[in-house]
């Protein structure tokens, strides 16, 4: 059973190497493109890089916003606070990164991913889960990095009270999956 561990830890690390070296030794010839006066060939070089560290990393949610408007990539308004009229819907801005591309059958690389929902009582008593509560589908020729999405949730029937709202993204196109949270509060 040792074996097996160390052979697998062995193997995870060695992966770890292998991307970190990739992704070095693609910045550095970005790097050198860029001395050489190659700015446009530096880009491309870059974007390898960025490619490789893409692949490499795990799913995950950045700047999980509660916002009253949301029209694109950094494009919100946000909330002045989190708390909501019973049967107010609650709208949540985030930047999911570390996605896998699968492709839509007409040469489109597709981003894919869902959310879950699990509502914890202010003492962490579990109310409710509630699966793929929200999704998006998006079909480009380029493998996107500046990826929003928008979740309207309605809450309707929590009592007045403070609840966290703990979710789970999934990739659709991996075995990846990104946990995060919010607060928010019905007010009475």
């Amino acid at each position: 059973m040792k074996s097996i561990l160390a052979a697998l830890l062995a193997a995870t690390i060695s992966t770890s190497a292998a991307y970190a070296g990739d992704i070095a030794d693609r910045a550095a010839d970005a790097e050198k493109a860029l001395q050489a006066g190659d700015g446009a060939g530096a880009l491309e070089k870059f974007r390898g890089a960025e490619e490789a560290l893409w692949q490499a990393m795990p799913l995950a949610v950045q700047n999980v916003k509660q916002v009253d408007t949301a029209s694109g990539f950094g494009i919100y308004s946000e909330r002045a606070n989190h708390i909501y009229k019973p049967g107010e819907k609650v709208v949540l801005y985030m930047e999911p990164v570390g996605y896998g591309y699968g492709s839509d059958g007409l040469g489109n690389s597709q981003i894919a991913l869902s959310v879950d929902l699990t509502v914890l009582s202010d003492s962490g008593e579990a109310l409710g889960t509630f699966e793929k509560i929200g999704s998006v589908q998006v079909a480009s020729r380029s493998h996107n990095r500046e990826l929003f999405f928008k979740l309207d949730l309605s809450l309707d029937g929590l009592p007045p009270g403070k609840y966290k709202c703990n979710f789970l993204m999934h990739d659709q196109n991996s075995a990846k999956t990104a946990p995060f949270s919010t607060d928010i509060e019905i007010a009475s």
